[in-house]
């Protein structure tokens, strides 16, 4: 996994929070983010509903736990 998706997750594990936001707060792309999502999403880490005419995106256990995983290892 790449060093931007796990900054993504670890921004998700905070807080849900839609595309745009994370790309401002993340300081990456739009296209960029929106592509790490959709492989985030497709891998099973993050899950997305609609939230009026956005996506609201959370991780999922998988991605719970590949996050504490990594925490033990620091």
């Amino acid at each position: 996994m790449t060093d931007a998706k796990r900054r993504i997750l670890s921004r998700l594990d905070e807080e849900p929070a839609h595309g745009y936001i994370l790309a401002k707060e993340l300081s990456v792309q739009g296209s960029t983010m929106y592509e790490h999502l959709e492989e985030l999403e497709n891998s099973g880490y993050i899950k997305s509903s609609k939230n009026g005419r956005k996506k609201v995106y959370r991780i999922t256990k998988k991605a719970e736990l590949v996050l504490e995983a990594e925490r033990v290892d620091e």
